[in-house]
Formats: C-alpha cells, structure tokens, sequence
C-alpha cells in the first residue's frame, strides 16, 4: 500500500530522543560529563551502528543539538514515529504491516534515514555504558 510521510502538527509528548550519525557521539559525550543533572536508571537506549535512542519521561528527556524526538503512536502504540512527521495512512495499518514484514512486536518508524528500529530490546543507561561508549 503506497503511503507517504507528512508534517505532524499535531501537539505530542516525545517518549524518546533519537540521534543519527555525529549526533550520537555528541549526545553521549555530553550525557556523561552531565552525570549529576540525569538519574540514568530513569533511561533505556536502543543502540545501532548508526543511531541511538534514549528512552524516558518527556521531562526528563536531554537535549543536545542536532537530536529529534519520537513518540509512539496513540492509535498503535506498537509503532513509535518521529514527532515532526506522521504517514498518510492509517498507523494502525502501518504497524499490522511493519510488525509483520520484520517480525517485530514494537518498531520505531524513521523517516530521514529511512528506517525500521526494533524496539524490543531496552537496555538501562549507565555510566558504564556512557563511558564504553565514547
């Protein structure tokens, strides 16, 4: 079913901050020098080789430059999407099929890069983590 990406202005609350490329060298770096302003047990992360997702309360979320955030989906909260942009069909729709096709139960939808993130797998941040990682 073809379908498209569409700006979302609608008001949402992000779940999670998302960094792609030079962005998440910057968003660990500066989590770990600012170790006494977050309480990492409030966050989960999602790494790949190319992106990293932050999970947690939209108050607690950081923020560093050149971050966007995502939300999950009220219809479907299976599907977890930028909040800046929505597809042009159904989101429960959307999730039937993307879980389906990758055989996943929770994804995040990205739409530049495109991309299709497992979700399932949460590990808590740490400052070990923060330290390995940069």
């Amino acid at each position: 079913m073809p379908w498209h990406w569409e700006q979302n202005s609608d008001i949402t609350a992000p779940i999670a901050v998302v960094a792609w490329y030079g962005v998440v060298q910057r968003l660990l770096t500066y989590l770990a020098q600012n170790l006494n302003k977050y309480d990492l047990s409030q966050y989960q992360f999602v790494k790949g080789t190319d992106f990293l997702v932050i999970i947690g309360k939209t108050s607690l979320l950081p923020w560093v430059d050149g971050v966007q955030y995502a939300m999950f989906d009220r219809q479907e909260p299976r599907l977890w999407l930028p909040c800046h942009a929505k597809p042009s069909i159904s989101p429960i729709l959307l999730a039937k099929a993307i879980c389906h096709k990758f055989e996943r139960e929770l994804v995040l939808l990205w739409d530049q890069p495109k991309a299709v993130i497992p979700l399932e797998r949460q590990w808590p941040l740490t400052k070990e983590f923060l330290e390995h990682a940069i």
